[in-house]
């Protein structure tokens, strides 16, 4: 057989199956656990609907900003925030003395030669 009618009889059986798949598929009907059937439920997939879950206003959104892709993306807007304020975080340092660092660099410095040894 040459490459050209195997190449066409591969095109109508690609046809004849996708015609047979259009008319007689039928989605078989899932069963879902009970647990499933909660998680379904009780499902969160967004920022907004946690929120909503939560008892808590949803974003405020930035309704000047327009992308021009196909994608949906919205601008959250930052400066007139809905609902609780962001929790402001103090982070304290507190350096070694001069002499305490010496003192661990001699000890570390001690050991990597006993274990050099």
């Amino acid at each position: 057989m040459s490459a050209r009618l195997k190449s066409k009889k591969d095109m109508i059986d690609l046809e004849a199956i996708t015609k047979n798949i259009e008319t007689n598929y039928k989605p078989a009907i899932i069963e879902l656990t009970s647990y499933e059937q909660e998680q379904e439920n009780n499902a969160i997939i967004s920022y907004d609907e946690l929120l909503k879950a939560r008892g808590k206003d949803g974003v405020n959104y930035d309704n000047e900003f327009h992308n021009s892709s196909d994608i949906d993306i919205k601008k959250v807007n930052l400066s007139n925030k809905m609902g609780d304020a962001m929790p402001q975080t103090k982070i304290e340092v507190s350096l070694m003395s001069y002499e305490k660092e010496e003192a661990f660099l001699k000890a570390l410095r001690q050991l990597q030669n006993d274990l050099a040894r």
